[in-house]
């Protein structure tokens, strides 16, 4: 079994108009392009949006997103002069028979996702507390990374044992869902794709979720 990072948890769409293109010959910019084409009140989903749309995608289709990041590849001789560079861009696209999040090349065909949703405000309503970082929308506490070595390591049993043996304060810990874990997941930071105000000085890796795809593998998520 693999080694992954932990993070620890403790627990307690509105959607305008979808509209998903027929096909998947669509690179970042085009799919963009599709949506505003559709009207004035269109643009391009979100990957929040796409990972918790609960709507019918086509089978075995890959969706883009509005959003991108920097991928660990330089451009050799693009950038402004003594730089030698600049880097490349990845594109987040969606797919949704795995609920799996990729990175994928700007350049690549896949399908395109709108909504005429106006874009929603980016507001996390995170406290920070002794025994951790409390979501006030859902109730949920984190465990403060920096408690924790962060470098660590761990097998999906070693993590899930190790988040039940934490005891602070009265609650009860666990690993988090994949839903959960995504849900802290902000695309306006990248290494890490988490306000680090919040969550710390995460490290750049993946981390276990609680859920499993069968008896020996389980899903985890990437903070970017």
């Amino acid at each position: 079994m693999r080694r992954f990072s932990l993070l620890i948890l403790a627990g307690v769409s509105l959607y305008g108009e979808i509209k998903l293109s027929d096909t998947e010959n669509y690179t970042q910019e085009e799919a963009r392009l599709y949506c505003r084409d559709l009207g004035t009140t269109w643009r391009q989903m979100s990957i929040q949006e796409l990972f918790s749309f609960s709507g019918a995608f086509k089978d075995n289709y890959s969706y883009w997103s509005r959003n991108q990041g920097p991928s660990d590849t330089t451009v050799i001789g693009t950038g402004s002069e003594g730089d030698g560079g600049k880097i490349a861009m990845v594109g987040y696209s969606f797919y949704p028979k795995e609920r799996n999040i990729t990175l994928s090349a700007p350049t690549k065909k896949i399908a395109a996702a709108c909504t005429n949703l106006p874009w929603p405000k980016n507001e996390r309503n995170y406290r920070l507390t002794p025994l951790g970082t409390e979501d006030k929308s859902s109730g949920l506490l984190w465990h403060s990374l920096e408690a924790t070595d962060k470098r660590s390591k761990y097998t999906y049993t070693q993590a899930k044992e190790q988040c039940e043996r934490l005891t602070l304060g009265t609650r009860v810990w666990r690993l988090p869902s994949l839903d959960e874990l995504y849900g802290i997941v902000d695309y306006e930071h990248v290494r890490p794709s988490v306000d680090m105000k919040f969550f710390g000085a995460m490290m750049h890796r993946y981390y276990w979720s609680n859920d499993t795809l069968n008896e020996r593998e389980a899903y985890v998520v990437v903070k970017l």
